[in-house]
């Protein structure tokens, strides 16, 4: 099952996802992307925080980078996790019928407490998508 989770620039919550995904599934499945298209220009990986905190659950995130969401990425993705207000989302994902909406704050220029609060808020979450799909159907 190919996972893909957003939120707003992909430089904390979705890679932090992500990279809980890939790390307890022992697998590629789980990509990331953010809503906004100018992040990228700003950042080019997860903030230092982010990468302390994963650090700190043995996840590497060095070499992750930071990516815009694509119609592409929604096509290919079985199941779709967003963390950023509806008001924020492209056309393309309102439209979509793969998404569940997570509502978790934004740690980005927060304290290091807050960061990690939410790590494992999200930790939690993605722990609940992996028991879901490892029921018999």
């Amino acid at each position: 099952m190919k996972i893909l989770f957003i939120c707003c620039g992909n430089i904390c919550r979705s890679q932090i996802a992500e990279g809980y995904y890939n790390y307890f599934t022992k697998s590629g499945d789980a990509s990331s992307a953010g809503i906004s298209d100018s992040t990228s220009l700003k950042y080019s990986h997860p903030t230092k925080e982010v990468i302390q905190i994963m650090e700190e659950e043995k996840i590497d995130m060095l070499e992750k980078i930071v990516k815009s969401v694509t119609v592409e990425m929604t096509n290919n993705a079985d199941r779709i996790f967003v963390m950023c207000p509806k008001e924020r989302w492209h056309k393309f994902l309102l439209d979509s019928n793969k998404i569940t909406f997570w509502n978790i704050d934004d740690p980005y220029d927060t304290s290091i407490e807050n960061h990690r609060r939410v790590r494992d808020e999200i930790k939690e979450k993605v722990r609940q998508i992996i028991r879901h799909e490892k029921q018999p159907k």
